[in-house]
C-alpha cells in the first residue's frame, strides 16, 4: 500500500466519500482494504468518544494528566486520538481535514507523527486546500460529478496550479442601516481582565482597545482563551460581569442588554451551522441575520427582500432559488458570513472561518473580507490557526503562557 490523498470540492458528500472507503468501495480498483484493519482520524471521531464519555461514563482516552477528552482544547483532542489510534496497530489511517481547529505548533506535530510511520501503516488523506496534503503523500486523486476518482497524473504541477479564479467582487451592497454612526471611536476596551474556572487560570491582565475599522487576527495555541475572549465580548459569557470592560460605549455591569452588545455584532463561527435545522430559503437565512435569530419567524418587508437578494447576487448564481439545507457545506458557511454581514455591524467576529472551505470558497471568503477592509466601515476580529496568505490583518493580539493562564500582547500595530 501506499499513502492516498482524496482532494474535495465542497459540492461532495464527505461523509458519503469516508462511508465507500470504509467499505471497501471507493478505492477497490486501487487497493483492497476488504481485510485490513483501519481508523478514522476525524473530529466526528472524537465526537463519538465524547458522547460515550458523557451519556455512559466510558472513558476510552485518557491522557498521562487523567484528563478525559471532554476537558481538553482541541489540539490536545487530535493529538491524544492519534496517539490511540496508532497503538491500535491499524493497517490504515483516514485522515479527515486534519489539521481543523489545531494550532500551528499542533499541527507540526501531528505532520511530524504522520509522515514518521513505518511503511505497515498506510494514510489515506481527505483534504478541500492542495496546501494541506501530507508531505509522505504519493498519491492524489479528485471526486468527479459521477461520484469516481480521477488519479493527478503531474502531482508536481497540480500542486502549483490555481484550481480556480477569482471571483472578482466589485462591491458590497449597501447597508440596511448605519446603527454604528454615533458610537465612539473605540468599540470594545478591555482593562487587566481576568478569568478562571475553578482553580484553573486562564486569562490574565488582558488588555485590548478595538477601534473602528481595525482589522485584527486574534492568535495564541489551543487552550488558550481565545474562544472565552470572544464569548465575553459577545455577551454570552457571565465571567464578563464584573470586569472593567466597555463594549460599544457602555461599561459591563451599568444595566445593558444581551441584546444591546449582540444588534452591534456581525458573528460567525463553523459551530453555528448545527443550529440551523429548518428548512429556509437562502435569501431568509441571510435576513435572520437583521433579527439575530436561529431562523426566520416574521414577515420579512419588502427592503429586506431586495438587500437578501443584492447578497446573493453578489455570492453567485449557485446560490439562487435554493434552500439552505441544499447548499453544499462551503456554501452553507458563505451564507452564514453574508447573515453576519447584512446588518454591517460595526464589529464583526470571524471564528475558524475557513476550516473545510474549498479552494473557491476559500476564494470567495478572502475577497469578501479584503473588500469590507478597504471599505473601512467595519472593524474585524479574526480568530484563525490558519494563515492565508492574501488576507492581510494590519494588528495581531496574542494570547502568551503566563504565571497565571495567558496573557495578550499586540505583536502587530
Amino acid at each position: 500500500m501506499h499513502n492516498i490523498g482524496i482532494f474535495l470540492s465542497n459540492t461532495a458528500d464527505k461523509q458519503r466519500v469516508i462511508r465507500e472507503v470504509l467499505n471497501n468501495k471507493l478505492l477497490s480498483d486501487i487497493v483492497d482494504l476488504s481485510n485490513l484493519k483501519g481508523e478514522l482520524f476525524s473530529s466526528s471521531s472524537i465526537d463519538k468518544m465524547v458522547d460515550e464519555e458523557l451519556r455512559h461514563d466510558r472513558f476510552v482516552i485518557k491522557t498521562a494528566e487523567n484528563e478525559s477528552l471532554q476537558t481538553m482544547s482541541s489540539g490536545q483532542q487530535k493529538k491524544a486520538l492519534l496517539q490511540y489510534q496508532l497503538l491500535q496497530q491499524p493497517d490504515y489511517l483516514i485522515l479527515d481535514d486534519v489539521y481543523a481547529n489545531v494550532d500551528k505548533e499542533t499541527q507540526a506535530e501531528i505532520t511530524e507523527a504522520l509522515t514518521g510511520l513505518t511503511k505497515n501503516i498506510s494514510l489515506i488523506q481527505i483534504a478541500f486546500r492542495k496546501r494541506d496534503l501530507l508531505p509522505n503523500i504519493d498519491s492524489v486523486f479528485t471526486l468527479n460529478d459521477a461520484f469516481q476518482l480521477e488519479k493527478v497524473d503531474d502531482l508536481q504541477t497540480w500542486k502549483l496550479e490555481s484550481q480556480h479564479k477569482s471571483a472578482q467582487i466589485s462591491m458590497l451592497p449597501e447597508s440596511y442601516s448605519e446603527i454604528h454612526s454615533d458610537l465612539a471611536d473605540t468599540l470594545i476596551e478591555l482593562k487587566n481582565v481576568h478569568v478562571q474556572y475553578g482553580d484553573k487560570p486562564i486569562l490574565e491582565k488582558i488588555n485590548w482597545a478595538v477601534r473602528k475599522a481595525e482589522f485584527w487576527q486574534l492568535v495564541g495555541p489551543n487552550g488558550s482563551g481565545k474562544s472565552t475572549l470572544i464569548s465575553m465580548i459577545c455577551g454570552d459569557n457571565p465571567k464578563a460581569y464584573g470586569q472593567d470592560m466597555t463594549l460599544f460605549g457602555m461599561k459591563k455591569g451599568t444595566g445593558e442588554t444581551i441584546w444591546d452588545i449582540k444588534k452591534q455584532i456581525g458573528y460567525f463561527t463553523p459551530a453555528m451551522i448545527q443550529q440551523f435545522k429548518k428548512v429556509d430559503s437562502v435569501e431568509n437565512m441571510i435576513i435572520s441575520g437583521l433579527m439575530d435569530s436561529v431562523g426566520l419567524y416574521v414577515q420579512p418587508t419588502d427592503l429586506q427582500k431586495d438587500l437578501a437578494q443584492s447578497w446573493v447576487k453578489m455570492l453567485g448564481e449557485s446560490f439562487y432559488g435554493k434552500t439552505f439545507q441544499q447548499l453544499s457545506l462551503g456554501q452553507q458557511r458563505m451564507v452564514m458570513v453574508v447573515r453576519a454581514l447584512i446588518k454591517h455591524p460595526p464589529l464583526l467576529i470571524l471564528d475558524e472561518p475557513t476550516i473545510e472551505l474549498d479552494e473557491a470558497n476559500s476564494q470567495l471568503f478572502i475577497e469578501m473580507i479584503n473588500k469590507i477592509v478597504a471599505e473601512k466601515k467595519i472593524a474585524i476580529i479574526y480568530v484563525s490557526h490558519r494563515d492565508e496568505p492574501d488576507l492581510l490583518p494590519d494588528k495581531i493580539f496574542e494570547l502568551k503562557k503566563s504565571n497565571f493562564g495567558f496573557t495578550g500582547t499586540v505583536v502587530r500595530e
